[in-house]
C-alpha cells in the first residue's frame, strides 16, 4: 500500500490511478494537504527508474476464472550467510 511503502523505493512502482481518485472523493486533509496529494507523491516518489500509473480504461476483467496457473513464476533470490568477526575499534 501507499502508506506503508513511504521510506522505501523501488525500480518498478505500480500506480492505480482510480484508488488516487477514490482518496480525491473522500475529501480528506492530512497536516494540511488533501490526502490524494500526500498519496500521489509518496506513490510517485517510490520509484526510481520507472512508474506504471494505471488507469481505470486499462483495467479489465478476465476473460475466464483466475487460476493458480495464472500467477508468474519468478524464481527465488540466492540468499547468501556472511559472517562478522568482531575487531576491537
Amino acid at each position: 500500500t501507499i502508506h506503508k511503502a513511504q521510506g522505501s523505493q523501488w525500480d518498478t512502482t505500480q500506480v492505480f490511478a482510480p484508488d488516487i481518485y477514490a482518496a480525491a472523493r473522500m475529501g480528506r486533509v492530512e497536516a494540511g494537504q488533501p490526502l490524494w496529494k500526500r498519496l500521489a507523491y509518496v506513490a510517485i516518489t517510490r520509484a526510481q527508474e520507472r512508474l506504471i500509473w494505471v488507469v481505470r480504461n486499462r483495467l479489465a476483467k478476465p476473460s475466464g476464472p483466475l487460476q493458480v496457473d495464472d500467477l508468474k513464476a519468478v524464481p527465488a533470490a540466492a540468499l547468501t550467510l556472511e559472517t562478522q568477526e568482531n575487531t576491537p575499534a
